[in-house]
């Protein structure tokens, strides 16, 4: 299935920065925090900002000793005056659109102008723009509407900013023929414009439309009006877990779009499944060798065998014989892992919601031997030795404790920082070194080789490539994670920096490959491995370029890359290799 995503899909710029002032104000005070009303028009975001401790204070309500958020769609003026007399330290995320709105209003207002406000009158913008009218202030949604307005002599006519454009169109034509001197401002936000012209684009080249966001989101509702009107199938949903697969698989082309107040990781989860949605169809052997290969990357499978080959590849690059134990802790060791993270990573369900509806299936196998696999892999380190055996016993222990508040008040009171995963970055690092830890360290110090240029050579490679690799995938879930309150390397330096950083780390890996295998600190085959080098630098320019949509393909491409270097150092392998 071919699924075309609107351009303007996802958080308008009020939204996004009304979150953004929630999230921030989260990270910078310990005192309870409020949003005045629900933030935004989507449930989803709403209980996560729940779990993270945000309450919703009704009108009325008191919060004398928090802070308390004005959310993007602006409160009357009367309301924020109650709320400064209670004591309560005040944020104003009204939409900046939506505040010209109202200093158009009170412009007016002062001069004695009534104002028609053309818009939902349950809508809270729209209760917030009626406190601003000064008592002077209708709001009109249909013909009837406006035939029952009383005689007013001077009026201005304005729109709820999510308002459709047609609507608005209609209703002013109207209102001129009974108040022909009324003047008009047509507030509508140009980016509500813009998806609203965009959907009739986009019915026009799709076989389906799927409309993404809260029930209760009046722009999103607009949305759907509007590709119904162009008879296209709509389909409005809030989550993925709400399409009908079975029956969106007979389209071809599909289409999606979502309101302003719909998050990035709602709408990709929604278009990653999509994607999927021909694996409903039932027949094919492709079908079926898709679906094997899918239950390889979701299960954690694909992955775990990448860590068996980069084990075998850094064991060759130090010089020390491959043996089947190295391969298989690595493997055991990093199954086992990325099971628990899933499980206890409240992001996952946000940024991959296929992998997530898989482990939801499969609960009990993965649980079963995710335990097997731990319970081996410690194993396996035992008969190794005690250093093998401690190495992966540390670093279940660093695993364990990376959550928990274990860096002194004091010091957490300065630093905002209080666990290990406060840290900026501190997981991609900590899963890079625990990666060359398995497939460096634990090869040579289980063998008669001693340390040397090529053990740090060895670490530097697999730290490297796991680096690239993971710091790919926050990026792409940098949404899920931000809402959760993670902080990722992505998050502390935003998208393009994050890329600039990894695509130099791809070129630096490389170069020190070649100038080790030049001067003799690694084998022939630190040479070989540049390839691997050169892998990381391209899949990075591909997801640069938007050459290819976050999902199965290119998680595949990434994952690829670990395999890449066990085949590499087979071909080359002077004990087991074909040559």
């Amino acid at each position: 299935m071919k699924v075309i995503l609107a351009r303007t899909a996802g958080f308008c710029m009020g939204v996004k920065r009304a979150l953004e002032m929630v999230l921030k104000a989260i990270n910078e005070n310990q005192t309870e925090i409020y949003t005045y009303g629900p933030l935004i028009h989507n449930p989803q975001v709403l209980d996560l900002l729940k779990e993270r401790g945000i309450r919703v204070l009704g009108q009325g309500e008191s919060a004398a000793h928090g802070l308390v958020v004005i959310r993007a769609h602006g409160i009357p003026p009367q309301e924020r005056r109650e709320l400064e007399t209670t004591g309560a330290r005040i944020i104003d995320a009204t939409c900046p659109r939506v505040a010209r709105v109202q200093a158009i209003i009170r412009r007016w207002a002062r001069q004695d102008y009534a104002t028609l406000i053309i818009g939902d009158a349950d809508h809270p913008e729209v209760r917030g723009l009626l406190g601003h009218t000064q008592g002077r202030g209708y709001v009109v949604s249909s013909l009837e509407d406006v035939q029952a307005l009383p005689e007013l002599e001077r009026i201005i006519v304005v729109a709820q900013t999510t308002q459709s454009e047609a609507q608005f169109d209609g209703l002013v034509a109207e209102v001129k023929k009974r108040f022909p001197e009324a003047r008009i401002f047509k507030t509508i936000c140009d980016a509500t414009a813009s998806r609203q012209a965009e959907v009739k684009a986009l019915a026009a080249q799709v076989e389906a439309l799927v409309v993404v966001g809260g029930r209760n989101s009046g722009n999103t509702q607009r949305l759907v009006e509007i590709s119904q009107a162009t008879g296209v199938p709509t389909y409005h949903v809030e989550t993925d877990q709400e399409l009908n697969l079975a029956e969106m698989s007979r389209y071809k082309v599909v289409g999606v779009t979502a309101g302003a107040s719909t998050p990035h990781w709602l709408i990709s989860n929604v278009v990653n499944t999509l994607t999927h949605a021909w694996v409903f169809r039932p027949g094919s052997a492709v079908n079926y060798l898709y679906r094997i290969w899918r239950f390889l990357l979701k299960s954690n499978l694909f992955v775990a065998l990448g860590a068996g080959s980069l084990s075998y590849t850094s064991s060759l690059l130090q010089q020390v014989e491959p043996l089947w134990k190295y391969f298989f802790v690595a493997f055991f060791y990093v199954y086992a892992m990325h099971i628990l993270n899933h499980f206890t990573d409240p992001a996952s369900k946000l940024n991959d919601p296929v992998q997530s509806m898989f482990y939801g299936r499969h609960r009990r196998f993965l649980l079963i031997t995710g335990a097997l696999s731990a319970a081996f892999a410690l194993t396996l380190g035992f008969i190794l030795g005690p250093v093998a055996f401690l190495f992966i016993v540390a670093m279940s222990a660093i695993g364990l404790v990376y959550n928990l508040k274990i860096i002194p008040e004091k010091i957490a009171t300065v630093t905002k920082i209080g666990a290990l995963k406060e840290i900026p970055g501190s997981k991609t690092l900590f899963t890079a070194v625990a990666w060359g830890v398995l497939a460096a360290l634990i090869p040579v110090v289980c063998s008669d080789r001693a340390f040397s240029p090529a053990t740090g050579i060895a670490f530097f490679f697999v730290a490297g490539l796991i680096f690239i690799r993971s710091g790919l995938f926050e990026i792409l879930a940098i949404e899920g994670d931000r809402v959760v309150g993670k902080e990722t390397l992505a998050i502390a330096l935003g998208r393009r920096r994050t890329l600039n950083l990894l695509s130099a780390g791809s070129v630096i890996l490389m170069v020190v490959l070649l100038l080790s295998a030049r001067v003799g600190f690694v084998t022939s085959l630190g040479y070989v491995l540049t390839l691997c080098s050169l892998y990381a630098l391209g899949y990075l320019t591909i997801y640069r370029k938007g050459l290819m949509e976050p999902g199965l393909m290119l998680e595949s491409l990434v994952e690829a890359n670990m395999i890449l270097a066990g085949i590499l150092a087979f071909f080359w392998d002077p004990y087991y290799g074909p040559f």
